[in-house]
């Protein structure tokens, strides 16, 4: 249990310092060896964890994306107002939560992990109980899908990045009045 310890803490120092660097430089500019220098590591200690920075970063960003579709699969089984609805205070509240995270993560990827975000969730809509649809009703669904998940993810960008001046209840109210509009 206290090499358990260990690795855990020693996994979380490696991030801390990670996420300190990539607030002054891109990911693709830091090297293990300013990861190591900041955490009080050694370079081997990092490469017990992570083959590469671009490992750790790809690490984080799976992690995120992972927790993403776990809220989404808990509250947004079947397409009905009340579970978007609800889908939208959890992934409001994550995103709130790991502010830091997810904005560096966003900013640092050249726009691949909000790609990556935008299609685990077009995805996951579009295997929303299809047996019974024909292909019109499948493309619209594809479109409208991808249409409201790309604005809520820019939403959300923006209001992380502060360009929304929005309290949290305040912006979840907002989406959900866009939501009842498109989907009534």
């Amino acid at each position: 249990m206290k090499e358990d310890l260990r690795f855990k803490k020693t996994e979380l120092a490696i991030r801390e310092s990670f996420f300190h660097l990539i607030e002054h430089k891109k990911s693709n500019e830091i090297t293990v060896a300013e990861i190591s220098r900041h955490a009080l590591l050694g370079r081997g200690t990092f490469y017990q964890h992570y083959r590469s920075i671009e490992d750790l970063v790809k690490t984080i960003e799976d992690e995120a994306i992972a927790h993403m579709a776990k809220i989404y699969d808990q509250n947004a089984q079947q397409k009905k107002i009340e579970n978007v609805s609800c889908l939208i205070v959890y992934m409001i509240d994550y995103f709130e939560k790991n502010k830091k995270q997810i904005l560096l993560l966003i900013r640092n990827s050249n726009g691949e992990f909000t790609a990556r975000a935008v299609d685990l969730f077009v995805k996951k809509y579009i295997s929303c109980d299809y047996s019974d649809s024909d292909e019109k009703v499948l493309k619209q669904d594809i479109i409208e899908g991808t249409f409201a998940i790309c604005g809520f993810v820019g939403v959300i960008n923006k209001w992380l990045s502060g360009e929304f001046d929005f309290e949290k209840k305040e912006l979840m109210e907002l989406l959900n009045n866009v939501l009842f509009k498109i989907y009534r």
